[in-house]
């Protein structure tokens, strides 16, 4: 049930003991919800007085906290901007110094190669006039060998043919005579 079916309520018990009428418990009742108007002039002023007290008591400390609570939040956001901005520097300087890094890897290991193939052309051409100059070399010991071999046979065939002559001709030669004609054949084998 409401408020006002409560009052007529009571207003009609009330009416039915005094026996009064219905009007007037009604108004009644009514004049003893509403005040006078002495009693709302002086509630009204009080609730002004109170409110005017309130507000220059409470409105610097509200305002203060306000502002304060406005700084707190400013700073945090501007100290958040601040630090965002500080790692994304960071961040572009750590990406900038793996782009060296890596760049700087790539350099490396070019050159290493570089180094590498240059080395081994270097150990190839010294490979290859090594070789060359041992081929040559055998070349010169194989001819050596061969005019000693040509020399030693001709010494022996002179020799042998020397002996031989000695036993034909029955005589003696000496010594000087049978160099001066191993001698002779000797260079008479070159110039052929």
């Amino acid at each position: 049930m409401t408020n006002l079916s409560l009052l007529m309520d009571e207003a009609v018990n009330s009416a039915e003991k005094t026996n009064s009428s219905l009007p007037e418990a009604l108004s009644e009742k009514f004049e003893k919800i509403f005040p006078s108007w002495p009693i709302m002039v002086a509630t009204l002023i009080a609730f002004v007085i109170v409110i005017i007290v309130l507000y220059f008591l409470t409105h610097k400390p509200i305002n203060k906290a306000i502002k304060a609570r406005q700084k707190y939040i400013q700073d945090n956001i501007d100290s958040a901007k601040r630090l965002n901005d500080e790692s994304q520097v960071k961040l572009n300087q750590a990406n900038q110094k793996l782009s060296q890094a890596h760049d700087e890897a790539t350099k490396i290991v070019q050159e290493a190669i570089n180094n590498g193939n240059k080395k081994a052309r270097q150990e190839i051409e010294q490979a290859r006039i090594t070789s060359k100059r041992m081929i040559e070399e055998a070349r010169m010991d194989v001819k050596k060998q061969k005019e000693e071999f040509f020399e030693e046979s001709k010494k022996h065939i002179a020799e042998v043919a020397s002996e031989l002559s000695k036993k034909i001709l029955q005589s003696s030669v000496s010594k000087e005579t049978e160099d001066a004609i191993i001698d002779e054949f000797l260079h008479e084998g070159k110039i052929k």
